[in-house]
């Protein structure tokens, strides 16, 4: 849902921008925020989703001492 809302956004304010950019006698500043509306949503798409917060990392290591523990009782 969230990358629906990015795309028209970054569709609208790129529409305004080279609409603008056509009317004007100097046509750069609506191309520089084009193009950098469509950098920023493909960075924003790009991003990794989670980090390492101290929650992921108390999960990973009680997953990793549940597997631990059922290992040894198998005896490996």
């Amino acid at each position: 849902m969230k990358f629906l809302i990015k795309l028209f956004l970054v569709s609208f304010v790129c529409t305004v921008a080279m609409f603008g950019a056509l009317g004007s006698d100097n046509e750069w500043p609506g191309l520089i925020v084009a193009i950098t509306v469509w950098v920023w949503f493909i960075y924003s798409l790009s991003k990794p989703k989670e980090r390492n917060t101290d929650k992921t990392i108390r999960e990973l290591k009680r997953r990793n001492e549940e597997l631990m523990r059922k290992l040894e009782q198998r005896g490996y």
